[in-house]
């Protein structure tokens, strides 16, 4: 009765482990003699047959950093002078005649001297133990780097090179092409050179704009009797729009824009209109030919 099969539930199983005195009758549904209800046992839950590990228990908090015992501020860690000043005997008239020590002041002049041996001890242990350790680690990083140097420079196996599948060259990585220093001198003044031409093209633009700027000023509105002015003259007038003829509707306006291949103007006939809008361009024309030619605003 030790070893039960697995198809058994647990209640039953339960029920048969139990010693009982009483004969085992051959209904498969369990009593409530065996398993009351109070019990965690009296409802089947099932169970998976590989044993559930028992997860570790979640610690509060965070450890702290470990304190660095030789910073490289202090090189003289652990050297005499160091010790000597940490483990410092006291003066010939602080300690006391030997005679007149009792025995709670030999234990305590004991255990002075015993904790600054441990100290002393243990600083060159652990000094001796860190510079080993920084070796070890020092010697595996070079024989790593050394070996990724190696495998990195090394040739490619010929049955690499006859299996391999065909790529074409400009697919392929290429290696890093080490320049040297006249190379990248010249690169470098091409360079300089560029940006030199950059900054002065925007040195040259900001002349340009200052000196625009400088000619449009006499046009500035800057006093109250200036903007009086310009806005009697905008909007003040005793003329009447219908002086000059009744304007022009949208279809003419269009077809005078489409007209673009003749001097005729509208139906072959010149208008004071048309003489005024050629002039106006020739004037534009020429003020920017002579712009040009000056170098400057005008």
């Amino acid at each position: 009765m030790e070893s039960l099969p697995a198809s058994i539930c647990r209640a039953c199983r339960l029920r048969l482990l139990k010693p009982s005195s009483q004969t085992r009758t051959f209904s498969t549904s369990s009593t409530h003699m065996y398993i009351p209800p109070e019990s965690p046992a009296f409802v089947d839950v099932p169970e998976p047959h590989q044993p559930i590990r028992d997860q570790k228990s979640i610690v509060k908090g965070i450890l702290p950093v470990p304190r660095e015992l030789f910073p490289a501020q202090r090189p003289d860690k652990p050297g005499k002078e160091y010790l000597a000043n940490v483990t410092r005997d006291p003066l010939p008239k602080n300690v006391p005649h030997p005679d007149r020590l009792t025995e709670v002041g030999r234990y305590k002049q004991r255990m002075a001297e015993m904790r600054k041996s441990h100290l002393r001890e243990g600083l060159k242990e652990l000094h001796v133990r860190k510079t080993t350790i920084d070796a070890q680690i020092a010697h595996r990083s070079e024989t790593r780097q050394k070996e990724h140097a190696r495998l990195k420079s090394q040739a490619q196996r010929e049955d690499e090179r006859l299996t391999n599948v065909s790529i074409p060259s400009a697919m392929r990585p290429q290696k890093v092409r080490e320049l040297s220093h006249e190379e990248e001198l010249a690169i470098y003044n091409a360079r300089k050179a560029a940006h030199d031409a950059r900054l002065a093209a925007k040195h040259e633009e900001r002349l340009d704009k200052l000196h625009t700027l400088y000619m449009n000023a006499r046009n500035f509105i800057t006093t109250r009797e200036q903007l009086t002015a310009a806005i009697d003259a905008t909007f003040t007038s005793t003329r009447s729009i219908w002086d000059t003829g009744v304007p022009d509707t949208v279809e003419e306006m269009i077809k005078r824009g489409r007209d673009k291949t003749t001097d005729q103007g509208r139906a072959g006939a010149r208008f004071p209109g048309d003489v005024n809008e050629r002039a106006l361009r020739d004037q534009e024309r020429m003020q920017r030919i002579a712009e040009k030619l000056s170098g400057g605003k005008i």
